[in-house]
């Protein structure tokens, strides 16, 4: 059985705090079946510094493991320089989290051949792996972003419930912040209102609030009877996912500098919801426009308001995307995304 040593945040034995730990304990538990692995959990490292120390054991006891860097490629630039200058040669997989990793290199914040010294650099877009070949990094591979699924809603009652409805119910699921847009869809949701929709849709948000946000947004949303903040949404339990299944649409209107393939995808296709998404990052990849959602011009509140107001007013056939939407799930499954084939492509299989 192949040893692998997993470096990177986890928050090993609790729930996950954010999307690299989420990330971290998906990609784990695929690999801890197929794979030895000793996990060195850097999340909230202050707290156990010997961290450090249980490092430097694994990396000496365990000659012939592969080494998973799966942390801020700021971390992985630092302990790569380091491995390079003191002659460090192993089987190192950089498995990349966020998306402006590409961007990054390109600008000359890191340096190419550092990254050429691992085995592969693992990226979950396309438009990545032409960045980082344009930048002068060769061993990009392809990973999709994936999730254990263990629970699919009922989409028959879930769709019956959407028809009957006297009006479009809209979520936002990610981090409440300005740059994922939120500031955008309050300016679009003003300009609805303004014309007297505000009868014929909600808006709930769901999210951990950046704390110097706070204000602003609470004060942005208290302005409005059809929009509401309805905390975090526990997507560990099936209950979770039948209340994201009751809306008929994500949102996304995400600005986010180091945007990538945002698990909050996955989790709408498992809940039958097309998304409406901004043209940013790589969420073209993601989303078929027209098919499982619906793409629009970032930072563009307009834009926003114009599919948003097509929704209310019955012309854009958010069921049938729905359809699509729940089809497209699947692909992203660990069974199917992480398979054994793909695990051997990249040598943690024989």
């Amino acid at each position: 059985m192949k040893k692998v040593i997993f470096v990177g945040w986890v928050n090993q034995g609790r729930a996950p705090v954010d999307g690299e730990t989420t990330k971290n304990q998906h990609i784990i538990a695929v690999l801890c079946r197929y794979c030895r692995v000793t996990v060195l959990d850097f999340y909230k490292k202050r707290r156990h510094p010997w961290i450090y120390l249980q490092a430097l054991w694994a990396f000496f006891t365990q000659p012939h493991a592969t080494i998973i860097l799966s942390t801020s490629a700021k971390n992985v630039y630092s302990m790569l320089k380091l491995f390079k200058r003191i002659g460090i040669h192993r089987e190192i997989i950089h498995w990349v989290v966020g998306g402006n990793f590409g961007r990054l290199v390109k600008e000359g914040r890191f340096r190419a051949d550092v990254f050429n010294y691992v085995t592969y650099n693992l990226v979950q877009c396309k438009g990545m792996i032409t960045e980082l070949m344009d930048a002068g990094v060769t061993n990009a591979r392809l990973v999709s972003n994936f999730k254990a699924i263990t629970y699919y809603p009922n989409i028959e009652q879930a769709m019956a419930k959407r028809k009957v409805s006297s009006a479009i119910h809209f979520v936002f699921l990610s981090r409440i912040m300005p740059s994922k847009g939120c500031d955008y869809l309050l300016e679009a949701i003003k300009y609805l209102n303004a014309k007297n929709y505000q009868d014929r849709f909600t808006v709930d948000f769901y999210g951990m609030i950046d704390i110097t946000y706070q204000e602003s947004y609470f004060d942005g949303i208290k302005q409005f009877h059809n929009v509401a903040y309805k905390g975090l949404l526990d997507l560990r339990s099936p209950a979770g996912y039948d209340t994201l299944a009751e809306y008929h649409a994500m949102l996304f209107p995400t600005i986010h500098p180091s945007e990538g393939f945002s698990g909050m995808f996955i989790d709408a296709f498992i809940a039958a919801l097309p998304v409406l998404v901004s043209d940013w990052a790589y969420n073209s990849e993601i989303i078929n426009n027209g098919k499982n959602g619906i793409i629009y011009a970032s930072k563009d509140s307009m834009a926003l308001a114009k599919v948003l107001e097509e929704c209310i007013l019955g012309q854009t056939d958010l069921l049938s995307m729905a359809h699509y939407a729940r089809a497209e799930a699947d692909r992203y499954c660990s069974e199917n995304a992480l398979s054994e084939n793909y695990l051997k492509s990249i040598g943690l299989l024989s």
